[in-house]
C-alpha cells in the first residue's frame, strides 16, 4: 500500500527554509536597523560634539574682539605704542578664527562673519588712522570721540559673536535631539524585530512541530497496532512529501512482511501436508495395486457384461486413486533434478504430443480442440523429464477447460538468457479468486479433480529456478506462463564439455 501525499501536501523542507529565512531576515533587518542608527547616532554625536566646538569657537570671537579692543584701550591709557604689536596679533587671530568658523554656518551666520570682519577692519582704522594719530598730537579729545566709536564696534562685533555662538548652542541641541531619537528608534527597531521574530519562531516552531509530530504520531500507532496484532493497519495519506516517503518505505516493510508471513505459514501448512500426504499414498497406494490386480482378474472370469462394465467401472476409480497417490508422493518429495542440454522446441513438440495421446473425458468427443505449437528454437538447460511433466499437465487441462473447438496454442520463445513456455486456450477462464488459489494444492474447479497437478507444476518449476503464473487471456480463456532464466546454453561448448 503506497502512501501518496495528501491533497494538502507541503514540503518540510519549504516550510523550514522559509521559516528559517524569515528569522534571517528579521535578524538581518533587525541589525541593518540598529547599525544605521548607530551610525546615524553618531553622526548625530559628532555633529553635536563638533557644534559645542564651534559655539565654543564663536564664543571666543567676543574674547578676541575685546582682546583687540584691550589693547587699543591700553594704548590709549599708557598714550604710548607698545601695544600696538598685541594689538595685530589678535587682530591675526580673529581672521583665523573666522575663516575656521565660516564653513559651519548658515548664510545668516556667514553674513555675521562677514559683519564681525567688517568692524574689525573698521576698528583697526579707527585705531591706527584715528587714535593712534590723536594721541602722537595729544588731541585728547579726538582720542575720546575715536574711542567711542571703537566701544560701538566692539559692542556691534561681541553682539554678532553671541548670536553665531547661540546659534551654534541651538543646532548642538538640535543634535543632541537627534541624536537621543535615533537611539530610542533604534530600541524600538529591536525590540520590536525582536518580539515579531520571537512570535514568528513560536508559530512557525509550533507549526513544523506538528508537520512532524503529527505523521510520526501516525507511523508511531500504526507500528503500536501491528505489535498488539492487526496486520492490516497502515499509514495514511501524509501531507509532508518528505514524511510520506518514509511511511510509504514504512506500509512497503508492513505489506512485505505480511506475505512473508503469509509464505512462512504457507509453508509450514504444506510441508506438514506434504509429511502426511507421502506417508497416506504410499498406504494407499499398495492395497489399490491390490484391489486392481482382483478386479482385472474378476473380468475375466465374469461371463455377465453388465457385472463386466461395473468391474469396469470400479477399476476406473482405483486408478484414479492411485493416480492422486501419485500425484501426492510427487508432491510431497522434493524433485530431483537431472539437467542437461535438449532442444527446447523438440521437448516442447514431444511434450504435446504426449500431453495429445493422453485419455481424457474428452477425448472421444468432436469438440476436442487441436493443439497448435509455435516454438523458437534453443537449447536449454533443464531436466527434461520434468519439464515435460509440467506441459503434459498444462496442455492436458486447457485442452479439458476448452469446449469452443478452438485450438488450444502452445508457444516457445527466448527472453533474454532465458527461455519461456506459454499454454493458451480458450476455455471458460479464470477469476480472480481462482486465480489466487490455483497454484494451491487440493484447489480444483473440476469435480474429478485431484488438486494437485498444478501445484506439482508449481514446485517443478521453481526447483528449476522459474516461475509459473496463470492470467486471465483477453477474450476469454486461460494463460499460463513458464519462465525459465539462464537456462540458455551454448550448443557447442556444452558438448566440449
Amino acid at each position: 500500500m503506497a502512501v501518496l501525499p495528501s491533497p494538502q501536501a507541503y514540503r518540510l523542507r519549504g516550510r523550514l527554509l522559509l521559516t528559517v529565512s524569515l528569522l534571517v531576515a528579521l535578524v538581518l533587518a533587525s541589525g541593518a536597523s540598529a547599525v544605521v542608527s548607530a551610525l546615524a547616532s553618531r553622526r548625530a554625536i559628532l555633529k553635536a560634539h563638533d557644534l559645542e566646538v564651534a559655539s565654543r569657537r564663536a564664543a571666543l570671537l567676543s574674547v578676541v574682539a575685546r582682546e583687540q579692543y584691550i589693547h587699543e584701550a591700553h594704548t590709549i591709557i599708557l598714550r604710548d605704542t607698545s601695544h600696538v604689536a598685541h594689538h595685530d596679533k589678535w587682530v591675526d587671530k580673529l581672521n583665523d578664527e573666522l575663516r575656521a568658523l565660516r564653513p559651519m554656518v548658515d548664510d545668516a551666520g556667514g553674513e555675521r562673519l562677514d559683519a564681525i570682519a567688517d568692524a574689525s577692519c573698521d576698528l583697526s582704522c579707527v585705531f591706527t588712522e584715528e587714535i593712534l594719530p590723536a594721541i602722537d598730537r595729544k588731541d585728547w579729545a579726538e582720542v575720546h570721540h575715536s574711542h567711542e566709536r571703537a566701544n560701538a564696534l566692539v559692542d556691534r562685533m561681541t553682539e554678532h559673536a553671541d548670536a553665531i555662538a547661540g546659534y551654534f548652542d541651538g543646532e548642538a541641541l538640535k543634535a543632541e535631539s537627534e541624536s537621543a531619537s535615533a537611539v530610542r528608534l533604534a530600541l524600538v527597531i529591536a525590540v520590536g524585530t525582536g518580539l515579531l521574530a520571537a512570535a514568528v519562531a513560536l508559530v512557525a516552531g509550533r507549526n513544523l512541530w506538528r508537520s512532524f509530530a503529527t505523521p510520526l504520531g501516525s507511523v508511531e500507532r500504526v507500528a503500536r497496532r501491528v505489535a498488539e496484532g492487526d496486520r492490516t493497519a497502515r499509514v495514511e495519506p501524509v501531507p509532508a512529501v518528505e514524511l510520506a516517503v518514509v511511511a510509504d518505505a514504512f506500509n512497503r516493510m508492513l505489506d512485505t512482511l505480511k506475505r512473508a508471513e503469509a509464505d512462512l505459514v504457507a509453508a509450514e501448512r504444506l510441508a506438514a501436508i506434504g509429511r502426511v500426504a507421502a506417508g497416506v499414498a504410499h498406504e494407499i497406494n499398495n492395497p489399490v495395486t491390490v484391489i486392481r490386480g482382483y478386479l482385472s482378474t474378476m473380468r475375466d472370469e465374469v461371463d455377465s457384461d453388465s457385472m463386466r462394465d461395473e468391474l469396469r467401472i470400479l477399476d476406473e476409480e482405483a486408478a484414479l486413486c492411485q493416480r492422486i497417490a501419485e500425484e501426492l508422493l510427487v508432491y510431497a518429495r522434493t524433485p530431483a533434478l537431472v539437467p542437461r542440454p535438449v532442444d527446447a522446441a523438440e521437448l516442447l513438440r514431444d511434450a504435446v504430443d504426449r500431453a495429445e495421446g493422453v485419455p481424457s473425458r474428452r477425448s472421444s468427443s468432436p469438440g476436442t480442440p487441436a493443439v497448435v505449437v509455435d516454438t523458437e528454437p534453443a537449447m536449454i538447460r533443464v531436466d527434461p523429464l520434468r519439464i515435460r511433466q509440467v506441459i503434459v499437465n498444462l496442455v492436458s487441462n486447457a485442452r479439458e477447460a476448452t469446449s469452443s473447438g478452438e485450438p488450444v496454442l502452445v508457444t516457445g520463445r527466448r527472453e533474454g538468457d532465458g527461455y519461456r513456455f506459454e499454454v493458451l486456450d480458450r476455455g471458460e477462464g479464470l477469476s480472480a479468486d481462482v486465480l489466487d488459489h490455483v497454484f494451491e494444492p487440493f484447489f480444483t474447479t473440476r469435480r474429478d479433480g485431484t488438486g494437485l497437478g498444478l501445484a506439482v507444476c508449481y514446485g517443478l518449476v521453481t526447483a528449476h529456478g522459474g516461475c509459473i503464473r496463470a492470467e486471465a487471456r483477453p477474450g476469454g480463456g486461460a494463460r499460463f506462463v513458464v519462465d525459465l532464466p539462464g537456462v540458455i546454453v551454448d550448443a557447442g561448448k556444452e558438448e566440449a564439455a
